[in-house]
């Protein structure tokens, strides 16, 4: 099983610090990588919940 480390976006606030992808995630709004989860996985993925092409199905 993955651990999961701070969000390397929003740096643990849960929220955008500046405007993303031409505006689409805004600065202040949820954050688009950790969904204001505030941590991310890391390990054997990609940051999005992805292990060797299966989704991860761990929920809060």
């Amino acid at each position: 099983m993955a651990s999961a480390k701070v969000c390397t976006q929003c740096e643990g606030s849960g929220v955008n610090s500046v405007d993303h992808f031409n505006g689409r995630f805004k600065a202040g709004a949820v954050c688009w990588l950790c969904r204001g989860k505030r941590e991310i996985l890391c390990g054997n993925c990609n940051g999005a919940g992805f292990v060797g092409g299966f989704m991860s199905t761990l929920e809060e």
